[in-house]
């Protein structure tokens, strides 16, 4: 009886091994729970936000709120480029016309000029047409080359046009965007190059003016200042044709100073305009 009584009493070793590790593998899992809920809830969070951003219609609303913002940006870029340089051409429409008053004023006061110089030499050509024409020029030529040797050559105007020049050959003739200025000022450039026709003129025949030298004794001249000397040989026999040449040169020199104060009255005309038109100090 005791035998059968301690073997129902005692606990097989093997059996408590057996709990023990039914008890690990039990609380194993719990532990492994734990863990995996904070990383599975992520991943999920992490899903629903991608699923949202690539939802169909806030991905439309995105892309086009960042074209809006792209294109606004470029064009507010493009505004202020063009502002800027609208600024730049005023500016620099401001500086030719103050330059181009200056050269017009320069050209007035030169014109102004040239125009009394050519008048004294229109009105002593006239003196020796009369000389020439005298009774006496045969025997006495000393008041014709006196007369005609201080009325030889021929006053230069030469127009202070840079600034025109300039906006012309680079383009620039845009920036003056007054239309009735730039058109004015165009008008006084073709004004100048009739006027240099016709001095171009003038300068080729009083080059080929060789009359003067075949007339006149030169050395018995200036040597005998108050003695009366007459026309050479050569002198007598061209005294006719050297008359109409000289007469002939004397009515282009008439119409060269013709040139010369229209160009003067433009340039007058033009600079009232321009002062008008842009506000500027007439002083």
């Amino acid at each position: 009886m005791s035998e059968v009584a301690d073997t129902g009493d005692k606990i097989p070793e093997n059996t408590i091994e057996q709990e023990s590790e039914k008890t690990v593998d039990i609380d194993s899992p719990i532990l492994a729970s734990d863990n995996s809920i904070p990383k599975q809830e992520t991943e999920n969070m992490e899903i629903h936000a991608d699923h949202l951003h690539h939802a169909p219609g806030k991905k439309a609303w995105h892309y086009l709120f960042e074209f809006i913002m792209l294109f606004l940006a470029v064009f507010a870029g493009f505004v202020a480029e063009n502002w800027r340089e609208k600024l730049q051409e005023h500016q620099r429409e401001k500086e030719f016309i103050h330059s181009i008053v200056e050269d017009i004023k320069s050209d007035t006061m030169q014109s102004n000029k040239t125009i009394q110089q050519l008048r004294t030499i229109n009105k002593g050509i006239d003196s020796v047409l009369i000389a020439l024409s005298s009774s006496d020029i045969s025997s006495n030529s000393n008041n014709a080359y006196k007369l005609w040797t201080e009325s030889l050559g021929l006053e230069v105007f030469v127009s202070n046009d840079r600034t025109i020049q300039q906006l012309k050959n680079s383009g620039e003739l845009r920036l003056i965007r007054n239309k009735a200025v730039s058109d004015s000022i165009m008008y006084y450039d073709q004004t100048l190059k009739k006027y240099y026709a016709q001095s171009n003129l003038m300068y080729s025949a009083l080059r080929d003016m060789t009359n003067y030298s075949q007339l006149f004794d030169f050395i018995k001249l200036n040597k005998n200042e108050h003695i009366p000397v007459p026309l050479t040989d050569q002198g007598k026999k061209l005294l006719n044709p050297a008359y109409a040449n000289l007469q002939l040169w004397n009515r282009g020199l008439t119409g060269l100073i013709s040139w010369l104060v229209a160009v003067n009255e433009e340039a007058i005309k033009l600079l009232a305009f321009i002062q008008k038109e842009y506000h500027l100090d007439k002083s």
